[in-house]
C-alpha cells in the first residue's frame, strides 16, 4: 500500500469512489453537499490553498485502494477530517493507515488537532477510536423545511449583523459557556461578517454563526443560560434566514446547549442527526532559533574611535614662606 498526495494522476481512482465514500465534516455537508470529493482537483491548483488530499493505492489484490481528505478552514488552526472514501476502508487496516497519514500531514501544517463529526452507531465510530480519536462532546442536527411563524412579530432589531464592537462580548460569551476542554480545539468564530448577535439590557445573551450554501443553510447558535428562548425570539432569526425557505436550514446544537433542542421541536424542526465530535490530538513541530557559536576575534586591539586624551600631571611649586 502506497500512502502520498493526490495528484492529475488519481482522477479515474477519484472519479471511481466519488459516490462510495463519508463526510466527516457535517457543515459541509449539510451546506455543500456530498461527495465532498468532486472538490478535490481544485484544491491542487489553488496556492496556498487550504484543503489536503491523499490517496492510498493498492499493491495487491487484497488491499482496497481509497482517499481521504481534510482542510484548515478559515486559517485555523484545528484541522478537519472531511472525507474517505470507500465507507468501508474506514473499517480496515488501510483506512486506519490513511488516517494516520491524515493526522501527520495536518500536525506538518501546524494544526493541534483533527475533528472528525460521527454518528455513534456507524461502523466507522469504531475505527476512529482505534485509530485515537476521542469523543470531546456530542451534538445533535435539527433540520427545517416548511416555514416558521412566530405568535408575534418578530423585532427587527432583535438580531443584528456582528460589529467590531462586539468582538470582546462574543469571546466573553463563548469562553464563559463552552466547555475548557472543546475551546482548546475549537476556537470562537472569527468571521463576524456572518456572525448574528442578540442584546438585551446592555447584555450579550446570544450569538449565532452562520453558514450559507448551495444546499442549505447551517447555524451553530451559543445561547446565555439567562436568555428566555420564547418562539417570537427564536422564530426572527428563522425568518430572517430564508423567508421563501428555498432550502432547508439547519441548526447543530451542542450538548452544553441541550435546552435549547425541545424549544426548536415546538417551531417544526425534526431531528437528523446525532453525533460525536471526536479528536485526535496531534504533535507540532516547535520552531526555535538555531544557535551558533560566534567566531573568534583575530587577537587584534581595537582601533579607538577618537584619540586618547594626553594628561598630564603638574607639580605644584610650594610658596616662599620667609618672614620680612
Amino acid at each position: 500500500m502506497t500512502i502520498r498526495p493526490y495528484d492529475w494522476r488519481d482522477l479515474m481512482l477519484l472519479h471511481r469512489l466519488r459516490n462510495r465514500g463519508m463526510c466527516l465534516d457535517t457543515r459541509l455537508m449539510f451546506t455543500r453537499g456530498v461527495p465532498a470529493l468532486r472538490h478535490m482537483p481544485l484544491s491542487t491548483r489553488i496556492p496556498g490553498g487550504n484543503v489536503c488530499t491523499l490517496v492510498s493505492r493498492a499493491d495487491n489484490s487484497g488491499e482496497l485502494s481509497a482517499a481521504g481528505q481534510f482542510l484548515i478552514r478559515d486559517n485555523q488552526l484545528p484541522a478537519r477530517l472531511v472525507f474517505i472514501s470507500p465507507r468501508e476502508i474506514i473499517s480496515r487496516s488501510e483506512g486506519v493507515s490513511l488516517l494516520e497519514a491524515m493526522a501527520h500531514m495536518a500536525g506538518e501544517r501546524g494544526a493541534p488537532a483533527l475533528i472528525a463529526e460521527i454518528d455513534e452507531r456507524d461502523p466507522g465510530f469504531d475505527s476512529l477510536h482505534a485509530a485515537g480519536f476521542a469523543i470531546f462532546s456530542r451534538q445533535r442536527v435539527l433540520r427545517l423545511e416548511s416555514s416558521v411563524e412566530g405568535k408575534a412579530a418578530p423585532d427587527e432589531e432583535t438580531w443584528r449583523p456582528a460589529a467590531d464592537r462586539d468582538y470582546i462580548a462574543i469571546q466573553s460569551l463563548y469562553s464563559n459557556l463552552v466547555p475548557a476542554l472543546v475551546q482548546q480545539v475549537e476556537p470562537p468564530p472569527s468571521r463576524y461578517e456572518r456572525v448574528l448577535v442578540y442584546w438585551s439590557q446592555g447584555e450579550l445573551l446570544g450569538f449565532l454563526d452562520v453558514e450559507r450554501g448551495p444546499q442549505g443553510i447551517w447555524v451553530q447558535p451559543y445561547f446565555h443560560p439567562a436568555a428566555e428562548l420564547n418562539d417570537n425570539l427564536l422564530s426572527g432569526f428563522i425568518l430572517g434566514f430564508s423567508p421563501s425557505q428555498s432550502y432547508p436550514l439547519f441548526i447543530c446544537v451542542r450538548s452544553y446547549q441541550g435546552g435549547l433542542s425541545q424549544s426548536l421541536n415546538q417551531l417544526g424542526f425534526e431531528a437528523c442527526s446525532n453525533q460525536a465530535v471526536m479528536v485526535k490530538r496531534l504533535a507540532t513541530p516547535i520552531r526555535r532559533p538555531a544557535l551558533g557559536k560566534i567566531p573568534a576575534l583575530d587577537g587584534t586591539q581595537p582601533e579607538p574611535s577618537a584619540p586618547f586624551a594626553n594628561i598630564i600631571h603638574h607639580k605644584s611649586t610650594p610658596k616662599n614662606t620667609h618672614s620680612p
